[in-house]
């Protein structure tokens, strides 16, 4: 562990909001892409010039006004990315640690930096304080010193890497795309993204995490390498010794209602946990089984062999993600 300064004058500093977010590209509309309930985040960057950290990290920590609800969803987080740690395809911790904020310290205003003024409007740069940086290898000590920091007025945060690539919501929203959503990606593509998200749950599912909070908005595309990277873990169970086939059942039911259903359909399940900062209780309170929704034009674009695969997705018939991931192999293999 390292202390540092935070402060735009002369060391590392929060710049821009990420939390708050919105796309309005060529629409006269725009669309939330995140706004988390137990967390800021802001760009990181450094006064001094490069950070350690690679190109513009994100910055997320613990909300100051939040603290008895947050404190799980971090703690939580915190294990599931050291005990994932390597694992393809997740945005991975750079660092970890806690904020000890100067007692002057007023919070920026969430607003989406749609423009430069709301861009400095929401910016972080005036918040100066201490920082105790953890490595990745380091996140026992972090988690050991958990509960005494934050009784000392420490807030827990995490350095992520920032994505650029694109929004999966962008691209496989019927609503946001005009329902033109089926041109921006193939059906062998959907299926191919479907065949990656398995098998990151089934690295997942092995060390014990199960990942909940399946939202299209934390799914990234990365169109030249065609990969799928997923972020945000903070709804997650770390459940190495009591991972059970129930709980694994019920990450699936979660991914099949609301990611697949999406990119499949442009719409999550009928029923599903709604787009936006969910909280635990809404996906503990959630429905267990949800039934296809499809326009005549989705009809016309999966196959039978596909419509009936995200039935049966749907109904929570598949157990886990290796026997998904075999089914979508299957199907994908037919569409060549």
């Amino acid at each position: 562990m390292r202390e540092a300064n935070l402060d735009s004058r002369n060391s590392l500093y929060l710049a821009e909001p990420l939390d708050t977010w919105l796309t309005a590209a060529q629409q006269d509309f725009a669309i939330p892409e995140a706004g988390g309930s137990s967390a800021r985040v802001f760009l990181l960057k450094n006064a001094a010039g490069k950070t350690s950290f690679g190109p513009d990290p994100a910055f997320k920590v613990m909300r100051h006004d939040k603290i008895s609800y947050a404190k799980p969803l971090f703690l939580e987080e915190f294990r599931i990315l050291a005990g994932l740690r390597g694992q393809t395809g997740l945005t991975p911790m750079l660092q970890a640690g806690y904020l000890k904020p100067a007692p002057d310290t007023v919070w920026p205003p969430e607003v989406a930096p749609l423009s430069k003024i709301l861009e400095k409007q929401g910016e972080g740069a005036s918040i100066r304080g201490t920082l105790a940086l953890f490595e990745p290898d380091e996140i026992q000590d972090l988690i050991d010193q958990y509960e005494e920091r934050i009784l000392d007025g420490w807030l827990p945060f995490l350095i992520l890497e920032r994505r650029w690539e694109d929004n999966l919501y962008l691209l496989c929203d019927a609503g946001y795309t005009r329902g033109n959503f089926v041109r921006n990606l193939s059906m062998r593509q959907v299926l191919d993204i479907s065949i990656q998200i398995c098998g990151m749950l089934e690295q997942a599912h092995a060390k014990g995490a199960i990942y909940l909070d399946h939202k299209l908005l934390h799914y990234y595309w990365n169109e030249y390498r065609q990969k799928v990277i997923m972020l945000d873990w903070n709804i997650g169970h770390w459940l190495p010794e009591t991972f059970s086939p129930e709980v694994q059942q019920a990450d699936l039911v979660q991914f099949s209602s609301r990611a697949l259903h999406h990119i499949f359909t442009g719409r999550q399940a009928p029923g599903s946990v709604a787009v936006g900062p969910n909280r635990p209780e809404d996906i503990a309170n959630s429905p267990t089984r949800y039934k296809a929704s499809y326009s005549f034009d989705i009809q016309n674009r999966l196959n039978a062999e596909e419509l009936g695969f995200l039935e049966s997705a749907l109904d929570g018939s598949f157990q886990t993600p290796t026997e998904m991931k075999d089914k979508l192999q299957y199907l994908i293999n037919k569409r060549q």
